[in-house]
Formats: C-alpha cells, sequence, structure tokens
C-alpha cells in the first residue's frame, strides 16, 4: 500500500490539464443530451458525491433512469492502486465499488458511456462536444494542435484532464480536525478521545489510518434496497428487474467465493456522504453504526424486529454484525469519525 501511496503522490500531469479537467467536470454539456455534468454525481459540496437525498442511487440524464449504485466519494480516489490479489487481504484496490476502474483515467471514461449515467452512445460523440466547447482551444495548447483530431486520442486526452484535476489538492487536502490532531495542532473532545479508542479496537484492521481503507472487499450483510431505481429501468438496460442481484466483485473477477463483496471505502469525509453502503441502504451514519453493531443481534423482545436478510448471503463478514457496542459508545464513535472530515 506504501508503494501505491508514493506514486500517487508523486503522480504529475502536463502543464494545465487539471485546470482543463475542472471545466471538464463542471460541464453540463458533457452527457448526451446536455444536461448533466460529473459534478452532478460528484458535488464539492459533499465531499465529490452525489448531492441528491431523496433517492439512494444516482440519476442519470435521461429522467427515470438510475445507476445500480450509490456514488462514491471522489476524495482520496488518486491512491487507490488498480485492482490486485494482496497477500494479506486478498482482492483489494480498483476504482468503482466492484474495482473495475483500474485508473482515475478509465474511471472517469465509463459514467460518460454508461447509458443510466451520461448517455454517449460512444466516444466519438463526446470528442464532438469537446470539439464544439468554449474551452475546446486548451486542448491543442496541452495536447497539441491535433490533440481532439482522432476519436481515440481525443477521448483519452478528455480522460487525461478529468483524472489530472481528480489529482489535485482539492481532492484530497488531510485537513480534518483528525489531521490537525495528529499534527498536534488541536485537541480531540473526550467524547471524541473514546470514539477513537472505540474505532482502534473495532475498525482499523479495514480501516487503517492514514486513508482509512485498506482497499479490501467485504460482504456486510447489507440488505436489498427495494425502492433501487434501478429495478424500474427498461428492460434492456435491466431485464431482471426488482429480481436483480448485484454481485459485486465477483462479476468482476469471476470468483464465487467473492459474491457480494463491494470495495471497503475510505471514512475521510464519511459524515458528508450519506447515504450508505453500496446501495445507498442506509440514509444516515447512525442508522450504518448500528447496522454494523447489531446486524446479528436476535432480541427476545418481539417487538424488535431484526435486520432484513442480506441481499447476498454467502461470504458475509463475520468482523461485523456482533459488536457488543452501547448507546455511548456508539455516539462517541459517531463523533470521532466526524473529525474525519475536511475543511
Amino acid at each position: 500500500m506504501r508503494t501505491w501511496l508514493a506514486l500517487a503522490l508523486l503522480a504529475s500531469c502536463r502543464d494545465g490539464a487539471a485546470e482543463l479537467g475542472k471545466q471538464v467536470f463542471f460541464d453540463p454539456a458533457l452527457s448526451h443530451p446536455a444536461g448533466q455534468a460529473c459534478a452532478d454525481c460528484h458535488a464539492p459540496q459533499t465531499a465529490f458525491r452525489d448531492p441528491e437525498s431523496d433517492h439512494s442511487t444516482s440519476l442519470g440524464v435521461l429522467r427515470g433512469r438510475f445507476g445500480v449504485r450509490n456514488a462514491p466519494t471522489l476524495m482520496y480516489a488518486r491512491f487507490v492502486p488498480p485492482l490486485h490479489l494482496d497477500p494479506y487481504v486478498g482482492w483489494a484496490g480498483g476504482l468503482f465499488w466492484d474495482g473495475r476502474g483500474g485508473s482515475l483515467e478509465h474511471q472517469a471514461a465509463i459514467p460518460m458511456l454508461n447509458p443510466v449515467e451520461m448517455n454517449n452512445p460512444d466516444r466519438a460523440t463526446v470528442v464532438a462536444g469537446q470539439r464544439a466547447a468554449a474551452y475546446a482551444g486548451e486542448y491543442k495548447k496541452i495536447y497539441g494542435n491535433d490533440a481532439l483530431d482522432d476519436v481515440d486520442v481525443g477521448f483519452a486526452h478528455v480522460g487525461d484532464a478529468l483524472a489530472a484535476f481528480e489529482r489535485t489538492p482539492q481532492f484530497s487536502p488531510f485537513s480534518s480536525k483528525y489531521d490537525h490532531y495528529i499534527a498536534g495542532k488541536a485537541k480531540l473532545t473526550e467524547s471524541e478521545k473514546r470514539g477513537l479508542a472505540v474505532f482502534e479496537q473495532h475498525c482499523t484492521s479495514c480501516h487503517p489510518p492514514p486513508l482509512f481503507t485498506n482497499f479490501s472487499y467485504a460482504n456486510l450483510g447489507i440488505p436489498r434496497y427495494q425502492n433501487n431505481g434501478f429495478y424500474k429501468n427498461e428492460h434492456e438496460l435491466n431485464p431482471a428487474g426488482a429480481a436483480y442481484v448485484d454481485h459485486g466483485l465477483m462479476a468482476i473477477v469471476g470468483d464465487s467465493a467473492q459474491d457480494g463483496k463491494f470495495r471497503v471505502p475510505t471514512l475521510r469525509n464519511i459524515a458528508r456522504t450519506a447515504p450508505y453502503g453500496h446501495n445507498g441502504y442506509f440514509a444516515n451514519l447512525p442508522y450504518f453504526l448500528d447496522f454494523l453493531n447489531t446486524r446479528d443481534s436476535r432480541s427476545p423482545d418481539p417487538m424488535v424486529k431484526p435486520w432484513a436478510p442480506p441481499e447476498v448471503r454467502v461470504n458475509v463478514d463475520q468482523r461485523v454484525g456482533h459488536l457488543g457496542l452501547d448507546a455511548r459508545a456508539l455516539d462517541d464513535l459517531d463523533n470521532f469519525l466526524e473529525t474525519l472530515t475536511d475543511r
């Protein structure tokens, strides 16, 4: 992990590419039809994730079409290595919840061509739109006069510019209260200190500092989200309808031992990135923490209903679900996680 961290920190890009990428990132004409920018699903005010709170998965440019998953934050994504087998944690890395994105450039390209996201039918449509953009001249300054002449080369330049922007300090400022605490410039409250102790006891095996993720994969036993808009997409986009099952990493690596597993996300800015879980099942952080604490509990009180069964019932991670934390410990943990919010 340290190797990838160093590579990401040392990554350089062409002069001006990041500023061009910023213009592309916020351009609603990047979709087909025009109307949806990258920032619509990855907004700065919500730590570069979907700002809309009235549904759990992202709405595409064509109204009524939804993605299958909760759009993850792009913050600190520059540090995620390509999908690989790690000798200690197994499958690790890769962008998106299932690891299918091998780099920031690759990640930037996929939503543009996805019919339930930006809906461009092909690369040529994207490049044609960039040729007509007010900032098209910037491509020539940065990549050469023929930057957008060839479709494949031009499309690669679009991804390169977006990736350059996503590698800027705006996406990984390390400016949270926790960072100031580690640097000796801030003090934690008593509740935050207790929450840190809870975190160190129960969470650091998968969420070690400083990135608060080991990039591994887990099936947390999250239930199906029955109101997922993806279930209502047209038949050609989701032939299974409401019976659709999201198999996560297994669909990428073809190994049944990975069924239902999704990449462990960074906990940096976790307090700003609701809803939680790959399908957005949990509307707020205390609700999600309660699930991780009590998923496997069986109350003798008949009025207390158990959690709904997992969407994928195999490979459920047993390191959570029975933590035994009381209400104060959960509140303290929540307060500590708030300290991971960048300023």
